[in-house]
């Protein structure tokens, strides 16, 4: 999970409900509330030695909230047995407070409407999320972590129909119950209280909270929900509607230059009237009082460019508008230029981190489809968002860059859990080390003096100094990448130093919405697309010295344009375009290696295509042959999902080259795979003991010669990189044992040599030629080794193996390029490829060693992956397609007898 604060409930009113929501909410709470609610909570739970069940507790704690109108404006309803049809995830949260005009009467969970949930439990402390302990709040216990995962797949849920910046919820487990805030960076729990004895708090928290306004409840207020017969959804529709101007998208295919057709956007304004909102609707923030809709009658004049859109960027537009599926206008940039948006085509697994989601948009101003990124972007002095790389780069007309078109912090929109986890941690740190000073002062001589000895002092205050640093970092100041985002050097505390991710709402919205790698049809499109992103790279590193640092699967996509056929006048041809997106972990590095300014506490990237020297070294930073190895790891795994080879079974090939980790030093640090080690040391790429090859077809009777030679030309600089490294560590080692044996050479007795010689007195062959176990690389190594860090090198490199003529020394010298050589994604859905289990396992593996290890607190933030981040175990998400195509549906939960998902 993300940070988790444990709290008294006290504190929880005075400084969350405060701090968070920015003023207070108190009211007066009626004794003939909690009275009334005393009478029924002692009902409920008389029989001491046979608790309620959770239906019992539920049905009762709703009926207290509805009739004796704790939550003015709101009701209370149950969901515990059905889930929403458009949920995929098939969620039954047990009740939620909704606003009046929106309570559902099916019996399902209305996830665009939910103000508050609440989920019960039964009773005991193994079905309670989490501990009152504040060093240890998240449990271990199978069952408690399973609850704990459950309402935070909940949360997660309700983020993903909802544009919020926070969410309040109650955990009820018996006669106990919990409040909760969640955003993105974590969650503020409160220690537990019987509301059977006393509910005076449960009272005044559901009081409270109803008299808090939207905003203060958690809900983005530069996002503004669609109501049903309105104009925005009337044009969204109309948009959505094919229309015969849109263009062919495949690569070569003919358009006309010139479009007469009319544009959708002129028959929607005529079309679509304007037309108030839904008079049961609670709109969370009107533009205007008389027409809260009078946004959409500002349109930018034609800027005279083509209208028209290829027909996939339109059918991606209409398969979001899903119905019953909230739809919304969202705010980008200082200008709150307005957007439309349905169903996300892609979102983040993860509650805790980013929570990206990618839309295709329509701009209301151009009238033209976009598409918009909603994020929450790690937020430090010295970290641009990504747009201002976008921008800084976007003089460079023919790049293979995203065309920015707006950005910009959502204004004030700053996760809480985050700065409040971090005050809690420096407070008790400096319980601990007031406490080591007390012991120190007691065990020095001058004890009866009541004062520690200096040295004592100074380096208890020392610390102290060191630590409290950690809010000047809390305010912006930058940390160095390079200190583990786990925990820093413990002092005498016996509390790490500990490093907190601060994050900040962020939107991009770029010109173009493009098509995944997965959609590529032939081999020498994907290596021309490679190739294309590679030097938008070079680009961006030569001219502005700048790293994209997440070179991954997700990270390259297909951009169709339209280019001038000379051998047909009056046609367009359609040419794909590789493009390089995602630029928000770039950075800024210095070419004369100096030592790089680090400026965020974890290891950056997508684990699967991360270096193998990467990950080893780490926390060195990212280089230039780190970059040119992902895309390698790019390459190959589009080639092995979608050329021909003679690989039997890809999902588990992928699984084991990508997905897997190996352990080094004691278990608390990973490796990449056996299998990319392996792959990248000895330059050859070997599955179930055999050497994979590529073929030209799906009889794999012809050899992919040209396919074959770009690969085996990659890896042998890739090998010899690493050659390079195995003499360096080889030295390192032998001068350490050089060292070493001097040190020791007084202890060591001449006994050991006295043996008798074996019947041949020859001297074996290592010994007479006196050579190493490893061989210094040769020039020829070190040239290869050090292309790796020129972009021209390695673009010549893949130029020349694709227009270069195969040789007849080649075994094939007609060999052509296939033009349709793919084949069906085999991870499409439906494959059985699904990477959570391996990731699942790594997260307990983790937790595990830190458990063994008391002294350090849990990690703050998983590796990145292509699913987005860590995943909830228990949890199942929904089925979406990822940009790099491998985000599956998760485990499916155990269901009692009734048909709940329990945890």
């Amino acid at each position: 999970m993300g940070n988790t604060v444990i709290i008294d409930y006290s504190e929880f009113e005075k400084k969350v409900m405060v701090d968070a929501g920015r003023r207070p909410p108190w009211t007066s709470v009626s004794d003939h509330n909690v009275k009334v609610a005393k009478f029924a909570f002692k009902q409920l739970h008389r029989k001491k030695d046979k608790p309620p069940l959770e239906d019992r507790i539920a049905e009762t704690m709703v009926s207290v909230i509805n009739e004796q109108g704790l939550c003015p404006g709101y009701a209370a309803a149950l969901s515990r047995y059905s889930y929403n049809a458009t949920d995929t995830s098939k969620a039954k949260v047990d009740a939620a407070l909704y606003c009046d005009g929106h309570i559902p009467e099916d019996g399902r969970p209305d996830w665009t409407h939910v103000r508050l949930y609440i989920e019960f439990k039964r009773g005991g402390t193994s079905l309670d999320a989490f501990d009152d302990d504040a060093d240890n709040p998240e449990p271990a216990a199978a069952k408690r972590a399973a609850a704990r995962s459950q309402i935070t797949a909940y949360t997660r849920t309700t983020f993903l129909y909802q544009h919020r910046n926070a969410l309040y919820s109650l955990f009820v487990n018996g006669q106990e119950f919990r409040v909760l805030r969640w955003d993105r960076s974590g969650v503020v729990v409160t220690k537990k209280l019987n509301y059977v004895e006393d509910p005076t708090p449960l009272v005044r928290f559901l009081v409270y909270f109803a008299r808090l306004s939207d905003s203060e409840q958690g809900i983005d207020m530069t996002a503004t929900l669609l109501t049903p017969g309105s104009k925005a959804l009337k044009l969204m529709a109309e948009f959505a509607k094919d229309d015969p101007s849109d263009m062919p998208y495949e690569e070569d295919d003919l358009v006309p230059a010139w479009d007469t057709t009319e544009s959708p956007a002129a028959s929607a304004e005529a079309s679509s009237e304007p037309q108030a909102p839904s008079s049961s609707a609670r709109p969370q923030r009107a533009i205007s009082k008389k027409n809260p809709e009078s946004y959409l009658d500002h349109v930018e004049p034609s800027d005279g460019s083509d209208p028209r859109v290829f027909s996939y960027v339109r059918k991606k537009f209409r398969e979001s508008l899903v119905a019953d599926w909230p739809h919304y206008k969202l705010e980008v940039g200082p200008e709150q230029r307005p957007f439309l948006v349905g169903m996300p085509v892609y979102f983040s697994s993860s509650m805790f981190g980013r929570g990206t989601r990618g839309y295709v948009a329509l701009d209301v101003k151009s009238r033209r489809f976009v598409f918009l990124k909603d994020s929450w972007r790690p937020f430090y002095e010295g970290v641009e968002p990504e747009g201002h790389y976008l921008q800084m780069m976007s003089s460079e007309d023919e790049v293979s860059i995203p065309r920015l078109l707006v950005h910009g912090d959502v204004a004030g929109d700053f996760t809480f859990a985050t700065p409040y986890a971090q005050k809690k941690y420096n407070e008790r740190r400096a319980a601990h080390r007031e406490a080591a000073l007390e012991r120190a002062r007691a065990d020095s001589p001058q004890s009866d003096a009541g004062a520690a000895s200096p040295a004592q002092e100074q380096e208890l205050c020392g610390k102290k100094r060191s630590s409290d640093h950690l809010d000047d970092k809390a305010a912006g100041e930058t940390h160095d990448e390079e200190s583990d985002a786990e925990g820093g050097d413990d002092d005498e505390t016996g509390l790490e130093s500990r490093y907190f991710r601060h994050y900040t709402h962020y939107r991009v919205a770029v010109k173009d919405v493009c098509l995944s790698f997965s959609e590529i049809k032939s081999s020498i499109q994907l290596v021309n697309m490679i190739y294309d992103c590679m030097s938008a790279h070079h680009m961006a590193y030569r001219d502005y010295s700048l790293l994209h640092r997440d070179i991954s699967a997700g990270n390259v996509i297909i951009r169709p344009t339209l280019a001038d056929d000379p051998q047909n006048p009056g046609m367009k041809r359609v040419t794909w375009n590789g493009v390089l997106t995602d630029w928000e972990l770039a950075k800024v590095v210095p070419k004369d290696g100096s030592q790089q300014r680090a400026r965020q506490s974890e290891r950056t990237g997508t684990w699967q295509f991360m270096s193998v020297a990467y990950v080893n070294n780490y926390p060195a930073a990212v280089t230039v042959a780190d970059e040119m190895e992902s895309f390698f790891h790019v390459l190959l795994f589009y080639a092995v999902r979608l050329l021909n080879h003679n690989i039997e079974l890809v999902p588990a090939f992928v699984v084991a080259y990508f997905d897997t980790h190996a352990l080094k030093k004691g278990g608390d640090q990973r490796a990449c795979s056996h299998l990319k080690t392996l792959t990248m040391r000895n330059g050859q790429l070997v599955n179930s003991g055999a050497i994979t090859h590529f073929y030209v077809d799906r009889s794999c009777s012809m050899l992919h010669i040209g396919f074959e030679k770009l690969l085996t030309t990659l890896l042998r600089r890739f090998r010899a990189r690493y050659k390079l490294a195995e003499w360096s560590d080889y030295v390192k080692v032998m001068e350490q044992s050089r060292l070493a044996s001097v040190q020791r050479s007084s202890t060591f007795t001449s006994h050991i040599l006295r043996r008798s010689a074996p019947l041949t007195s020859r001297p074996p062959h290592f010994i007479v030629n006196n050579s190493p176990s490893v061989q210094e690389p040769s020039d020829n190594t070190r040239t290869m080794a050090a292309q790796l860090d020129d972009h021209t090198e390695m673009l010549n490199v893949i130029w020349h193996c694709v227009n270069t003529p195969v040789m007849p020394a080649d075994g094939c010298p007609d060999f052509q390029w296939p033009p349709a050589d793919a084949v069906t994604d085999r991870l499409s859905n439906g494959s059985g490829y699904d990477p959570r289990p391996n990731i699942l396992a790594l997260e307990k593996i983790i937790k595990a060693h830190e458990s063994a290890n008391m002294d350090g607190p849990p990690p703050l933030k998983k590796m990145k992956t292509s699913v987005s981040g860590s995943i909830e175990p228990q949890a199942e998400l929904p089925v979406q397609r990822a940009t790099d195509g491998i985000l599956t549906r998760g485990p499916q939960k155990k269901r009692d007898r009734k048909g709940k998902a329990r945890a």
